[in-house]
């Protein structure tokens, strides 16, 4: 959605990304308008949720698959880490490592001197 800053008269863009997140916004804080802010001068530019709905007509579909698709993504993360610490598990410890030969003693300066 093209925009134009109120203030100084730069055109900007909000994202489908961003327009979903204002009208969720606007929806739950009960919100007419939303609040973009302009690149250039940083100040903010209302915009109605009409509008925004009007550029976005099916936002909630699109929010609905966007929370059941996290919600999949979650699922199978749990899952494979629960595989992976299973899988830790049933490895066997890894052998204990040589310790390094001892380190030569180094003759401090009042030794070296005597």
């Amino acid at each position: 959605m093209q925009l134009r800053c109120s203030y100084c008269q730069t055109m900007f863009a909000l994202s489908h990304e961003e327009m979903l997140a204002a009208l969720q916004y606007m929806s739950e804080e009960d919100l007419h308008y939303y609040d973009a802010h302009c690149p250039k001068c940083r100040r903010a530019n209302r915009v109605e949720r009409m509008k925004l709905q009007r550029a976005y007509p099916n936002w909630q579909d699109v929010l609905k698959d966007m929370a059941k698709d996290a919600a999949k993504a979650e699922k199978e993360a749990a899952a494979a880490l629960k595989k992976e610490k299973a899988a830790a598990k049933s490895e066997p410890a890894p052998a204990a490592e040589e310790k390094p030969a001892a380190k030569k003693k180094v003759k401090s300066h009042k030794e070296a001197g005597k």
